[in-house]
């Protein structure tokens, strides 16, 4: 790479994250996003073997559903909740609906036995007053981990289930929400400094790490500059958006990138590879740990992956195969992200 080069990938990517949109909050974004292409494909979810195809006019739909539930429940401006993100789309309507509603969201894992000692200590440290998370999904009952978290967590008022249903819990279920009376709130486009909050997420000892909407924004603007050769090839995550990371490459760069964001859960090999293969050539988010694996299967020079984002720790093996497969390992470290081309 030439001096020159470098000197204007560095003044590009200040120019990405000086980009207007990273002034807005993630409701102006989904509400510019289905402006253009109402009827375009958003994201696809296939879990447990049901496909929701949502438009980008669904997604405005949803969240403006999400938002008009949030307003009639019982819940100040500002606080806390807690939202333990499934793969698919619900989990981001729940998020942008909630900072939407001026509330102060963090996301967390579903709550399996190695994380539920975790979201119960963070749950309890924010003071939360809502808690989102699936109570059935995959063929997994969350009833006794929701409700045991709640018993353990004095502020906690109010339960939304995403999927599944729970006595006592709000339903904010894709299907509820389309079902939702009219009138839809209509979702802002203009939020000023003191009224966007930032997004938090737990890590594995149940500690928080904060980051504005701007600065998210801004590193899911970098990862679509990162990735652009990829063009409007489809995004297929591995990833619930569960963390801060796996938020940029997902919802918030697909959205960016106007590319169909697809969810797969649960995870197996055949259908790994049939999806692969319907989607043609697509952008993968992947842990780094498997890059090897596809390399072995060959999965990075035949055509299958424009490009992958890597996310989470472990040995990057790759060879020789980012020359036709470009590789972003995309990391949050203290206050930014880090892009790194494997």
């Amino acid at each position: 790479m030439t001096a020159r080069a470098a000197v204007s990938e560095r003044e590009e990517a200040a120019l990405v994250r000086a980009h207007p949109l990273t002034q807005f909050g993630f409701d102006a974004l989904v509400a510019g996003a289905a402006r253009p292409r109402p009827g375009g494909l958003a994201f696809l979810d296939d879990v447990d073997g049901a496909v929701d195809q949502v438009t980008y006019a669904d997604l405005y739909q949803r969240v403006g559903a999400c938002l008009s539930k949030l307003r009639a429940l019982d819940l100040a401006r500002g606080e806390r909740i807690l939202i333990c993100s499934p793969s698919g789309a619900q989990a981001f309507v729940a998020l942008v609906g909630a900072l939407a509603a001026g509330l102060a969201p963090t996301l967390a894992p579903m709550p399996l036995p190695q994380w539920r000692a975790a979201i119960a200590h963070g749950a309890k440290t924010l003071q939360i007053g809502a808690l989102f998370a699936p109570a059935q999904i995959c063929g997994l009952d969350f009833e006794e981990a929701l409700l045991d978290i709640a018993a353990d967590t004095p502020s906690l008022r109010v339960i939304g289930a995403l999927h599944g249903a729970l006595d006592g819990a709000a339903d904010f279920s894709a299907q509820a929400l389309a079902a939702q009376m009219s009138p839809r709130v209509p979702l802002s486009e203009d939020w000023s400094d003191d009224e966007r909050f930032d997004v938090g997420a737990l890590d594995e000892r149940g500690n928080v790490r904060f980051a504005s909407q701007g600065a998210l924004l801004g590193a899911a603007l970098d990862l679509v500059r990162a990735t652009r050769a990829a063009r409007e090839a489809p995004i297929l995550s591995l990833y619930a958006p569960s963390s801060l990371a796996a938020l940029v490459a997902g919802p918030l760069a697909a959205l960016l990138a106007g590319a169909p964001l697809h969810f797969l859960a649960p995870f197996t090999t055949a259908r790994f590879l049939e999806t692969l293969d319907a989607l043609g050539s697509a952008r993968l988010i992947a842990p780094v740990s498997i890059l090897a694996d596809l390399v072995r299967a060959g999965l990075l020079d035949n055509g299958a992956i424009a490009a992958v984002v890597a996310l989470g720790d472990g040995a990057a093996c790759v060879g020789d195969s980012q020359e036709r497969c470009p590789i972003i390992a995309l990391r949050a470290e203290d206050d930014a992200f880090v892009l790194r081309r494997l």
